[in-house]
């Protein structure tokens, strides 16, 4: 049912097949063949090896995706493209391909591309391919990953096997972009994969949403942090199916995503490093999720939990950092019991992060907090990003930031070490998500930098 990548620009596919589109115009297969072949000619004429991907239109993104991986050079995907993100990551490539105004200080190639020169037969598909993605960095630095392309097709064959059959005739959109594990596999491998077609902007409002389900039958890619808004006063027309990864729905959400679109939300749980993992439907709150077919799990004496999984390159084995409960009656079921505490060392004390958070978000003038350590002058010290209840925007208004901080850390003291307190505030009208739906480190920390 699916074609590997090295399949996707053969004349198993006929030339007006359908590749992409939006709401302007259409791509065709020739015309995807015909760009492809143009940007080889281009890459051909460098010798850099690793091209970063900084491209915001999605039909853009996979021309360039098969024409680095044709000319034998290896893509990477910074998932970023955020300035200081990139500088941080210059070591990881040589070169930069992109539709956006970045200066990196290293050669671009610009789209649209104005190359005169084009080849007109492909280079045989090195067989060795791989792609370098980066973790969201949503707990943490961004950690670097290769992802051998074998397994993004085994994967796209797993999912086609799983969904493909209630595909027919849909067009996939997406709020994710390509640049992050669950957009790559969702909204760029899949419907490639399978010959779908796919939009070329990703969707950011729910107007635009609304817009496109009223024309086409969707495949909707997104992730909580979208799903969770949605209106249900736009009338949306019915979606074909929806998925949703990083992080679990809450059950009023998936109830949100049936009135508004017609289907109970199909949520995804993977990880950069290991791929898909399972999947479930919430049709009664805390659903189990169920693992898919080739991947197992392994419980260790320490109480982690490993997976063992086609998916994950080169070892075929992951120690997850979330909590798992193995259901007994059936060990291809689980409960997800939250993330791993995630512990510094500040002054020698052990501190845990994911308790202060947890502490602060019990508080009545909180309505969420993220917490997280910087470091200033050599030392490392707690910070934490607040968004205000209603009581705590009233508290601000009436006595002032100083007042509501010192009781929030008179609140904080019952709980936790003194060198645990937070010394670094902000507060800020939202925690900053990436474009799938999790925290963004990068720009947390740069609150105080």
């Amino acid at each position: 049912m699916t074609l590997p990548m090295c399949k996707w620009l053969s004349a198993e596919r006929s030339e007006d097949h359908l590749v992409a589109w939006n709401e302007s115009r259409e791509w065709r297969q020739h015309e995807f063949r015909r760009d492809v072949l143009s940007l080889l000619a281009g890459l051909r004429r460098t010798s850099h090896s690793r091209w970063a991907l900084c491209l915001e239109d999605n039909y853009s993104f996979a021309v360039a995706l098969l024409a680095v991986i044709y000319s034998g050079k290896t893509p990477v995907l910074p998932g970023h493209f955020r300035p200081a993100v990139l500088a941080e990551q210059r070591c990881e490539f040589d070169a930069l391909i992109t539709d956006l105004p970045l200066s990196p200080d290293c050669p671009v190639l610009r789209f649209p591309l104005a190359l005169q020169e084009t080849l007109t037969v492909l280079p045989p598909w090195p067989q060795d391919a791989s792609v370098i993605l980066f973790t969201s960095g949503s707990t943490g630095k961004p950690q670097k990953i290769v992802k051998p392309v074998s397994c993004l097709e085994l994967e796209s064959q797993w999912l086609g096997t799983r969904w493909g059959t209630e595909f027919a005739g849909v067009r996939f959109a997406a709020t994710v972009a390509p640049h992050h594990m669950y957009g790559l596999s969702f909204a760029f491998m899949l419907p490639l994969s399978l010959g779908l077609p796919f939009a070329t902007t990703s969707i950011k409002y729910h107007e635009q949403l609304h817009s496109l389900a009223s024309v086409h039958s969707l495949v909707f890619i997104s992730s909580p942090a979208f799903l969770e808004r949605l209106d249900p006063a736009l009338n949306m027309p019915k979606l074909r199916h929806v998925f949703s990864a990083g992080g679990p729905l809450k059950h009023a959400a998936v109830r949100l995503v049936e009135q508004t679109c017609g289907d109970v939300p199909t949520e995804i749980y993977g990880t950069t490093e290991t791929g898909v993992i399972a999947f479930r439907q919430q049709y009664q709150p805390e659903q189990a999720w169920t693992l898919f077919g080739d991947i197992v799990f392994s419980l260790s004496p320490d109480g982690n939990t490993s997976l063992i999984s086609p998916l994950v390159s080169p070892s075929g084995c992951f120690t997850l950092s979330d909590n798992i409960r193995m259901l007994p009656a059936d060990p291809r079921h689980f409960e997800l019991l939250g993330r791993k505490d995630r512990i510094v060392k500040i002054a020698e004390q052990r501190v845990s992060l994911t308790e202060i958070e947890q502490r602060l978000c019990q508080l009545d003038l909180l309505s969420e907090a993220s917490v997280l350590t910087v470091e200033k002058r050599g030392r490392v010290y707690v910070a934490a990003v607040l968004v205000l209840s209603r009581s705590g925007e009233q508290l601000l208004d009436a006595q002032g930031q100083a007042a509501l901080l010192n009781n929030l850390r008179q609140s904080l003291r019952s709980w936790v070490s003194p060198v645990a307190l937070p010394r670094y505030w902000r507060i800020v009208p939202a925690i900053p998500l990436n474009q799938q739906g999790k925290r963004s480190a990068a720009e947390l920390q740069e609150m105080f930098l």
